[in-house]
Formats: C-alpha cells, sequence, structure tokens
C-alpha cells in the first residue's frame, strides 16, 4: 500500500512525500520483485528532483539477475540509468548501455518505448559531438512527438534541435522550429512556465536574435520544469 500511494504521489509530482512513503516501504523488507519495483519508483523521484547521482545509486541496488525475471522491469531500470547518466554528461558511459537497451526494447516491442530510446541515442550522439546524427535523430523523434499529440516531449525535442542547428549556425532552420510551435500552445499538459519560455523561444527566433547560451538555457530549464511547474525561468 506504501508503493502505490508514493507512485500517486510520483504522478502529483509530490516527490519528497513519494520518497518518505518509499523509504518506509523499502525499511519493511519487501520481496525481492516488490522490492526492485519500490527502487525503480524511488530512482525515478530521485531523477525528476535531479538527484541523479542518487538515482543511480539506487538502481545499483537492484537484484542483478533482474533481465531474468519481469522484462519490462528490466526496461524500466536501464532506461532509467541511462537517462540519469545523460543528465550528468557520462555520455561515453551512457553509449555502452545503449545496444542492450534497443535490443530489449526491440522483443518488447513498444513503440512509445522505441521512440524515447531513440531520443536518449539522438541526446548521447550530440553530448559525443556526433551533431549530423543528432540532428537525424532528434528530427525523427520530434516528428514522432508531434504525431502522437505528446506536446511537452515535441517541445523538448524542439528546443534540443534549436541548439544543434544554432552550434551549426543554421538560423533559418530554428527560425522554422520556432513557427512549428503552435500546436504547443494550444495543447494541455503544458504549465504557463514552461509555455512562457516557449514564447520566449519563439519571439527570440523570429527577431533572429536567440542566442546559443540562451537556447541552451531554456532547455535545461525545460527539462527541470517538466516535475516542477512552480519553476520559472530566469530570461
Amino acid at each position: 500500500m506504501l508503493g502505490m500511494e508514493a507512485s500517486v504521489r510520483i504522478e502529483q509530482l509530490r516527490l519528497r512525500e513519494a520518497l518518505v512513503l518509499l523509504d518506509q516501504a523499502l525499511a519493511s523488507k519487501p520481496r525481492n520483485e516488490m522490492k526492485d519495483r519500490l527502487l525503480i519508483n524511488k530512482a525515478r523521484a530521485l531523477e525528476f528532483l535531479g538527484h541523479y547521482e542518487e538515482a543511480i545509486e539506487t538502481l545499483q541496488q537492484m537484484a542483478p539477475d533482474l533481465g531474468k525475471g519481469d522484462p519490462r522491469l528490466n526496461w524500466l531500470r536501464r532506461f532509467t540509468w541511462m537517462a540519469n547518466l545523460g543528465h550528468l554528461e557520462r555520455y561515453g558511459e551512457a553509449e555502452e548501455k545503449l545496444p542492450e537497451l534497443q535490443a530489449l526494447t526491440a522483443r518488447l516491442g513498444n513503440a512509445l518505448d522505441g521512440v524515447r530510446v531513440r531520443w536518449l541515442a539522438g541526446r548521447i550522439a550530440a553530448g559525443l559531438g556526433r551533431r549530423q546524427e543528432s540532428l537525424e535523430t532528434l528530427s525523427q523523434v520530434r516528428e514522432e512527438f508531434a504525431s502522437r499529440g505528446i506536446a511537452y516531449d515535441t517541445a523538448q525535442a524542439n528546443l534540443e534541435l534549436a541548439v544543434l542547428y544554432l552550434e551549426a549556425g543554421q538560423n533559418a532552420a530554428v527560425k522554422a522550429l520556432a513557427r512549428q510551435m503552435a500546436p504547443i500552445f494550444r495543447a494541455q499538459g503544458v504549465h504557463q512556465g514552461a509555455l512562457a519560455a516557449l514564447q520566449l523561444f519563439r519571439d527570440a527566433a523570429e527577431r533572429e536574435a536567440l542566442t546559443l547560451d540562451l537556447a541552451r538555457r531554456l532547455a535545461a530549464y525545460l527539462q527541470r520544469a517538466r516535475y516542477n511547474p512552480e519553476l520559472r525561468f530566469e530570461a
């Protein structure tokens, strides 16, 4: 019951409350599979709070033979681990783990999981300086999110693409991205702070006043603000 309540708190973004409940549940010494599920949720809550090292340390406490049990739980562990490596800019380590995650994703056959893994791959390529590969991958991912109506992820991918285009000096491409933002402003699930940041991005791109520093800060803000709707961008 504590684990179920913690899951609800995570969805409500009451993350610190969720961590208290998860620690209480883990203290009761649950059986292996339940313990692993609690640890996955604890790692997610820590990630959403920006505690990336702690999230990885939590994942390391999971059963080493998890792959023989629940494939979905194994996928969540691998994906969450790689996402946190990306947050920490440990792209080389993340790339080493990518083939196993891709193979498991293919076996499970969930299309949206596949999109999210490609998103990770695009971010890794960007972090390792493979700009063209990253542009191609993130462009495909952005289109997938847009076609599925996943507004926040579409906006995040747009900003990550804008950073890459600005690095390459392709200002016209940045302006084109900004002009594709209209559906995001009409979508539900994008809070006011994020919408204000996206409006700033669109206005600056239209005026050709968007700098690489501003684009990077907007992309970083949007990632943090996803799990903290009260956060506001400081221009």
